[in-house]
């Protein structure tokens, strides 16, 4: 390569990266601006020192990580990075905790780049703090914004982190379907696996990636071959009490025309033996825009073939009823994702009815089925799931205390 061939290439990456930073800004909505005269009045003992930790003692049933695929970082190319800070910003309930995870698939690796817990109060916490008088200190909610600056701001750092550090490596080009690279993009998110073991609480998984498999484990680009399973047992890993949305798949795969639904087989199957449920899976981010206010937990019981086979049910609502990141597992079938509407006025005496539909296989062969429950006393619910019309089979839920 000539001097000046070096020259024009370099400037271009540069360009990038100062794209990069300014759109994740801008895309966040973190400019942060000088406080006023007035502002510094009302924080006489309440120094801003940036994104406040206090918001992560907010009790929360759902936690979020955004995995990026380094492999997929192009110079200039940043409009993944607004997709997900408007996402984010859309969706995020209040306290929730956000960590933002580069994986490496040309290792097999993962590294957690940033968390940090999303500053908001519940509607209740709000008309408490707004019924309070403020002398010596300014009323917390007027900081909310600006806090919400600073997430955004650190977030928006922590995707420049990991793209910046991408095009410092070796220049990844477009993936050939007939001779693909190497990449081990289920081995980069089991490394990551502990975070899905250890909480208590339902993982909302963001993975911006193309999800071009080619490892050990499996191939996308296989044609024939079987679909990956037993995966958890092989890497001794599981995302239990996890939802996953897959965005920008395919986005640099060349020469496979019918790639979205060759990856949304395989990765549905990888997945589901890893219990983890695939809630979205597309070349755009198809997270609904919905923030869930409140979750319960059962633990239930089908009864099939003469067997009774047990499981764990998440349900997390919005303030409509709609079900948001809710799943349903259940022991040596699978785990699988839910939709529909959860209906339990806690005053009314009127009971609780689960209306769902899942997002998969679970006791039939049917791509998807039908829970049907309902009850007076929301501790305990009963009904059936299946195929309505053709076979169903009866299932009880009774409330779970964690």
């Amino acid at each position: 390569m000539s001097a000046r061939h070096d020259k024009v290439r370099r400037a271009g990456v540069a360009r990038g990266r100062r794209f990069a930073v300014r759109v994740a800004a801008i895309a966040a909505a973190a400019t942060i601006l000088s406080a006023s005269a007035a502002d510094a009045q009302t924080q006489l003992f309440n120094l801003d020192a940036g994104l406040d930790p206090a918001f992560c003692k907010i009790p929360t049933f759902r936690s979020t990580v955004v995995y990026v695929d380094d492999m997929m970082m192009r110079a200039g190319e940043s409009s993944w990075a607004i997709t997900l800070a408007d996402k984010l910003r859309a969706t995020l309930t209040p306290g929730e905790r956000v960590a933002v995870v580069e994986l490496n698939p040309a290792q097999g690796t993962s590294r957690q780049i940033w968390a940090g817990c999303w500053p908001e109060y519940t509607a209740e916490r709000r008309k408490e703090l707004a019924g309070k008088n403020y002398i010596f200190t300014s009323n917390p909610l007027e900081a909310v914004k600006k806090q919400q600056q600073y997430f955004l701001s650190d977030f928006g750092i922590a995707l420049t982190d990991i793209y910046d550090r991408a095009l410092k490596g070796p220049a990844q080009g477009a993936i050939r379907a007939s001779d693909p690279a190497r990449k081990q993009i289920i081995e980069a998110l089991a490394s990551d696996g502990a975070r899905f073991a250890q909480s208590p609480v339902t993982i909302r998984a963001i993975v911006y990636s193309d999800l071009a498999e080619n490892s050990d484990i499996g191939s996308v680009f296989a044609s024939g071959a079987p679909l990956p399973d037993g995966v958890g047992r092989k890497l001794g890993t599981y995302f239990r009490h996890s939802v996953f949305y897959f965005f920008g798949v395919g986005a640099d795969v060349t020469g496979e025309p019918g790639y979205l639904e060759i990856a949304r087989k395989f990765w549905i199957s990888a997945l589901a033996s890893m219990d983890g449920a695939v809630d979205g899976l597309g070349s755009d981010l198809n997270v609904p825009n919905q923030i869930p206010i409140n979750a319960y937990h059962y633990a239930v019981t089908l009864s099939r073939g003469g067997q009774q086979l047990y499981g764990r049910a998440s349900i997390l609502v919005d303030s409509e009823g709609n079900l948001v990141d809710s799943w349903i597992g259940i022991s040596r079938l699978t785990f699988v994702g839910l939709t529909g509407t959860f209906q339990c006025p806690p005053l009314t005496g009127n009971g609780c009815t689960l209306s769902a539909t899942t997002q998969g296989e679970l006791t039939t062969d049917n791509p998807s089925e039908t829970i049907d429950l309902s009850g007076t006393d929301p501790n305990a619910l009963q009904g059936t799931i299946g195929v309505k019309g053709a076979l169903t089979f009866p299932l009880t839920a009774k409330l779970a205390t964690n």
